[in-house]
């Protein structure tokens, strides 16, 4: 053998028993413990104290409302998001398909300024959370878990609404040199 093959035999040697020596080193501190997973779908939900006076109000600036304007599919959604907060009767609770379709039609006359990632983003969590609420709503679901979805819609709709306003807000502002 030449020293070139030994020299590389030692280095394999020495590298292997390092990584065995470090894989199997443990410490008292970094001792794994022991996790338990649950389904906690459904407990997560009724455990949660639902309080309809909970959700502050926040309303679309008067400002943005202007830009707002010609946006109409947005405002039939409004429109449906005010009777949930009533706790009327509302499409939310009918067919999946025509609540789909609510949402397919925010794509069409999207203002320029509201047409960013951080509003579409809002606008999915709005679609998931009502899309929860009218699954609960058809189902045999409890009183609790429907009220909490329903809340649910409710603040994904007010984060919505002071996403708009903060998106509108950045673009009205004059950055003066």
């Amino acid at each position: 053998m030449s020293l070139q093959h030994t020299k590389c035999n030692n280095f394999f040697v020495i590298g292997f028993l390092s990584l065995a020596i470090l894989l199997g080193c443990r410490s008292k501190k970094n001792d794994l413990t022991n996790i338990e997973v649950s389904d906690t779908t459904s407990t997560v939900l009724s455990n949660k104290k639902v309080n309809p006076q909970s959700t502050s109000t926040i309303e679309i600036d008067d400002s943005a409302l202007t830009d707002l304007d010609q946006w109409t599919a947005f405002f039939v959604l409004e429109k449906e998001l005010k009777k949930l907060k009533e706790n009327k009767s509302n499409s939310f609770q009918g067919n999946k398909d025509e609540i789909e379709n609510y949402f397919e039609e925010l794509t069409l006359n999207t203002p320029e300024v509201f047409d960013t990632n951080p509003i579409w983003a809002r606008f999915k969590v709005l679609e998931t959370e009502v899309l929860l609420y009218n699954e609960y709503y058809g189902s045999e679901a409890t009183q609790e878990l429907t009220a909490s979805a329903r809340e649910n819609v409710l603040v994904a709709y007010q984060n919505l609404v002071r996403q708009i306003n903060k998106i509108h807000e950045k673009t009205t502002q004059i950055i003066s040199e």
